[in-house]
């Protein structure tokens, strides 16, 4: 099923992908905010996760899709300049869903709200890790040396990428989130 409706530009060739801090052997969905860098042809992939059930204001665990890039230690938060807190577990359950435990807790959740991955931690310190600037342009496996596209001016369709919050979606001006089936 395509995951673009229309590609108008991408940074292609020569790319590589920059896998510190991802799983080997894990996928990275296309359609995954990323950063490229055209003087060091390097790509940073952004990890995000869509929560799939409802998480009271007190909670450290939280359901996501299954499949997240997310790892233990690295720092999560919703919004922001919101709380972002590091991971302390992840627990896939099959094809249901991932269990991602925080030390402490980042406030309620609703079905359909998108975690990301911080580069500070603490009450009121969330920040994305990276500003992406581009979509990546299909799925790539995490290995070494891998080569990668990025989609930095097109049409996707929204429901069929990793989530992305509204944060990230404003840094990605030449990107249209479509909400078409």
């Amino acid at each position: 099923m395509p995951i673009f409706q229309k590609v108008l530009e991408t940074a292609r060739g020569g790319l590589t992908l920059d896998n510190t801090g991802l799983t080997a052997g894990k996928t990275i969905p296309g359609g995954t905010p990323a950063l490229y860098d055209e003087g060091t042809r390097m790509v940073k992939v952004l990890k995000t996760a869509e929560i799939i059930e409802v998480a009271g204001s007190s909670a450290t665990t939280y359901k996501v899709k299954p499949g997240s890039l997310l790892s233990v230690g690295d720092y999560i938060g919703k919004t922001v300049g919101g709380a972002a807190y590091a991971i302390t577990a992840v627990a896939p359950s099959g094809s249901d869903y991932d269990a991602v435990t925080v030390g402490t807790t980042l406030g309620a959740m609703v079905v359909g709200d998108s975690l990301f991955q911080s580069s500070a931690t603490g009450a009121s310190a969330a920040a994305l890790n990276i500003t992406p600037n581009g979509l990546t342009y299909e799925d790539y496996g995490v290995e070494v040396d891998k080569d990668i596209s990025v989609v930095i001016r097109g049409t996707v369709y929204a429901r069929r990428v990793p989530a992305a919050p509204s944060d990230v979606k404003s840094a990605l001006p030449l990107i249209i989130y479509s909400q078409s089936r």
